[in-house]
C-alpha cells in the first residue's frame, strides 16, 4: 500500500493536521505532494491517467430533483446526473491512494478546480465509525479525518501493528492538544 497525501496549502501548517502522523511513522508507504490549482504535480497526474491510483473520497449521498438533476450530499449547485455518474467508484482497492489531506471544505474545492481529480478513479471506505476528530469545528457528518482514513485503510488490508500505532499516536494526538 502506497498512500499520496495531496495536502492543501492551508492545511501544512495548521497544528490539527493529522497527516503528519503517518507521514512521520511511515516514510517508507506515506508522502506528501502539496496541491496546485495552477501548478499541479504532473507525476501524479501521470500516476492516475494511467489507472495506477486513486483517489479516496466518500461516496456521494445523491439527492435527485424532477428534472433529473442531483446535488451531492444536499449542498450547493446541483450537478448534472452525467457528471455524477462519471464518477466510477472501484470494488478494490489500488496499490495507491491519494488521500486529500485538507478541511472538507477546501477538500470539495480542490476536487471541484482539478479537473485530473474529477476524473480520477476513486474508491470510497465502506464500513466506518464515527469521527473522534475534536480538534476543529464545523465537521460534516459521516466525516473522518486523515489519520481516521488511513487507519481505516490499514484495518482493510490487516495490517494491525500499524493501526495500533497509529491509533495510539492519533489518540496521544488530540490529548496533548487539547490539554495545551
Amino acid at each position: 500500500m502506497n498512500l499520496v497525501l495531496l495536502t492543501h496549502e492551508r492545511e501544512v501548517d495548521r497544528p490539527t493536521n493529522t497527516g503528519l502522523l503517518a507521514l512521520n511513522a511511515f516514510p517508507q508507504w506515506c508522502r506528501r505532494i502539496i496541491w496546485s490549482r495552477v501548478s499541479p504535480d504532473l507525476a501524479l497526474i501521470e500516476l492516475i491517467s494511467s489507472h495506477s491510483a486513486a483517489v479516496l473520497f466518500p461516496r456521494p449521498k445523491l439527492l435527485c430533483f424532477s428534472e433529473g438533476r442531483c446535488d451531492a450530499d444536499g449542498k450547493g449547485e446541483p450537478e448534472p446526473m452525467e457528471n455524477i455518474q462519471a464518477q466510477l467508484y472501484l470494488e478494490y482497492m489500488p496499490d495507491t491512494l491519494i488521500i486529500l489531506d485538507a478541511t472538507w471544505q477546501e477538500a470539495r474545492k480542490m476536487m471541484r478546480q482539478s479537473p485530473y481529480l474529477k476524473a480520477a478513479d476513486k474508491f470510497a471506505l465502506t464500513e466506518q465509525a464515527d469521527s473522534g476528530f475534536t480538534l476543529r469545528r464545523n465537521q460534516i457528518e459521516g466525516g473522518l479525518c486523515t489519520i481516521e482514513c488511513i487507519i481505516g485503510l490499514l484495518e482493510l488490508k490487516s495490517r494491525h501493528q500499524e493501526v495500533e500505532l497509529l491509533t495510539q499516536a492519533f489518540h496521544d494526538f488530540q490529548a496533548g492538544r487539547q490539554s495545551g
